[in-house]
């Protein structure tokens, strides 16, 4: 740039060096982008490691959870502005020279923790709470998808489990449950007591819509409960110690990936390498137990909810297996229930993102 004047050029370079300093500032709007950008990732990355996690445990391989700890971002944006001037002796020949220069970067880091010890027995090993069921069942969640992925028995009825068919009643029961919930005539409660808090299971009789009677009868019926018992504790355990008590045992997060497991269709080359092969004519209980398809392949799927690679093959769900994506979902929901988020003493890794 030439200006002919010297005079003017001061406030001209100064005007440019504070135009510079107020732009250098991270614009809001990246807060946006880059939590919406990291989320879906971290989403993404979650459901593929659980069903890679379901599909090694169906070749009896061991699973391993790399949890992402933090994601730390830090912006740095700067500038700087140079000028100098020359004199020559001809007339009218003051020759000044201006330059900008500026800088932009974005280094996230990402945090890996992996589970075990503690936390690995308390996530994985440890069973879901009886509470926990009704409660996610009273948030509005169908028995039918609660019960069936969860429970493993109830006083004594046994859900399918591990490619055996379990009994009955146990369908028949969780079904007759299902429509007194959408009557209104099943509840339930935490009552505190000395020894702890306890859930109590309500079946109303009144204010509800119409609490179908064969319904309320038939759950008596299958579950040993006295006549006229309105209000049920629930434990956990095998079997109840009296006829207003319901015992109940579910399932580990790690025993209900197993149950998944037998979800995954094989391909014909690998089916002699899987160690959790379903006996014959089991194989559909377990599957429709959980409700879902994992499918398998030679090649990577164009339409799929989450795929993953193992062992030379692709095995996902399909986007459009609306059931298949519910209950697995409804898997990564149990995954943050058990969930405890106590700090770990397991080595950390942290890893510098470009």
């Amino acid at each position: 740039m030439r200006i002919r004047s010297a005079k003017g050029a001061g406030p001209f370079i100064a005007l440019i060096a504070l135009t510079a300093a107020g732009c250098a500032r991270v614009p809001a709007g990246r807060i946006n982008a880059d939590r919406m950008d990291f989320g879906q990732v971290v989403q993404d990355s979650w459901k593929r490691q659980a069903l890679l996690n379901v599909v090694r445990l169906r070749y009896g391989d061991a699973p391993m959870f790399l949890d992402v700890a933090s994601i730390i971002n830090s912006y740095s944006l700067g500038g700087s502005v140079s000028g100098g001037a020359s004199f020559q002796k001809a007339p009218s020949s003051d020759t000044f020279s201006l330059g900008a220069a500026g800088y932009w970067s974005n280094t996230p880091t990402v945090t890996y923790q992996p589970l075990m010890g503690d936390r690995f027995t308390r996530s994985l090993l440890q069973p879901v709470p009886p509470a926990a069921v009704f409660q996610l069942m009273q948030g509005g969640l169908p028995p039918g998808l609660v019960m069936t992925t969860i429970v493993k028995s109830i006083n004594g009825l046994r859900n399918d489990s591990l490619g055996t068919a379990g009994d009955p009643g146990f369908r028949e029961l969780v079904e007759a449950l299902s429509r007194l919930q959408s009557s209104g005539a099943l509840g339930n409660r935490i009552e505190a007591r000395k020894d702890g808090s306890a859930l109590i299971m309500i079946i109303r009789r009144e204010g509800a819509a119409t609490p179908p009677p064969e319904d309320v009868r038939r759950v008596r019926e299958l579950l040993g409960l006295g006549e006229g018992i309105s209000e049920i504790e629930v434990v956990y355990g095998m079997a109840p110690r009296n006829t207003s008590e319901v015992a109940m045992i579910t399932r580990t997060m790690l025993g209900l990936m197993m149950e998944m497991a037998f979800a995954v269709e094989l391909p014909s080359a690998q089916a002699a390498s899987a160690v959790m092969s379903p006996g014959a004519g089991q194989a559909g209980h377990a599957q429709a137990a959980l409700r879902m398809r994992i499918r398998s392949g030679t090649a990577a799927p164009e339409n799929a909810y989450v795929a993953v690679p193992y062992q030379g093959y692709w095995y996902w769900i399909d986007k459009t297996d609306v059931t298949s994506k519910g209950t697995f979902t409804f898997l990564m929901i149990l995954f943050s229930l058990a969930e405890t988020g106590q700090a770990s003493v397991a080595p950390v890794v942290t890893v510098p993102s470009r």
